[in-house]
């Protein structure tokens, strides 16, 4: 389930910070958005690794 999680908040990021370059007026709130769903995706990634071992 972790791994779910994490790897559509990375899709999701990523996609978003392709849109940001698309439409300049909503530029600013994707990247802010693009970046938070990276890093919790990154985060719920290294907080699932223990349970793979």
């Amino acid at each position: 389930m972790i791994a779910a999680l994490s790897l559509s908040s990375l899709l999701l990021g990523t996609g978003l910070s392709f849109a940001a370059t698309r439409s300049p007026a909503r530029s600013e709130i994707c990247e802010i958005w693009s970046g938070r769903l990276l890093i919790a995706g990154l985060g719920l990634l290294g907080a699932g690794l223990p349970l793979f071992r």
